[in-house]
């Protein structure tokens, strides 16, 4: 994980702790052995936070790959 945004901008606590929460996220969503419910809800929760840290410019990728 970078330490700065991809305006280069140095990330603050709060958006680190938004591209930790993502990150985990998304590996979660890769994962096969989880209950359906449960991996709806996580890819759901996956899909909201990647806005959120897209629109802050901390990363820029597509999920289609894990279904988001």
């Amino acid at each position: 994980m970078s330490d700065t945004d991809l305006l280069n901008k140095p990330l603050t606590d709060d958006e680190r702790e938004l591209l930790q929460v993502y990150e985990h996220l998304k590996r979660l969503a890769g994962r096969e052995d989880l209950p359906p419910c449960a991996a709806r809800n996580v890819r759901k929760a996956l899909a909201c936070l990647w806005q959120a840290t897209n629109n802050l410019q901390l990363q820029f990728e597509q999920l289609y790959h894990l279904g988001v």
